[in-house]
């Protein structure tokens, strides 16, 4: 069963979250994971995500669509820049 929810929010924090490799925490130069609270008309959203050349790019202030997905038990969540309006 395949469901998705999209969500359009404002970046109010973007953050690297600590990282850990056989016990030891990373340097912040080596975390390869980064972060974002979000506000929406759901609230305050703290999702965690592998860096990538997208998500990367995102600064606070930026709206962004957030699509959620759950397929076969596994919960997957993407953000990128949205280019419309909030109310659209």
């Amino acid at each position: 069963m395949k469901e998705l929810t999209k969500t359009i929010g404002k970046v109010i924090e973007v953050y690297l979250p600590k990282q850990y490799r056989n016990g030891g925490l990373l340097d912040e130069m080596d975390r390869t994971i980064i972060g974002f609270k979000i506000m929406s008309e759901e609230g305050l959203k703290d999702i965690v995500l592998e860096e990538n050349e997208f998500n990367c790019e995102i600064m606070k202030n930026d709206i962004v669509l957030i699509t959620e997905q759950d397929i076969s038990g596994k919960h997957f969540i993407d953000i990128e820049h949205f280019e419309g309006g909030i109310g659209e």
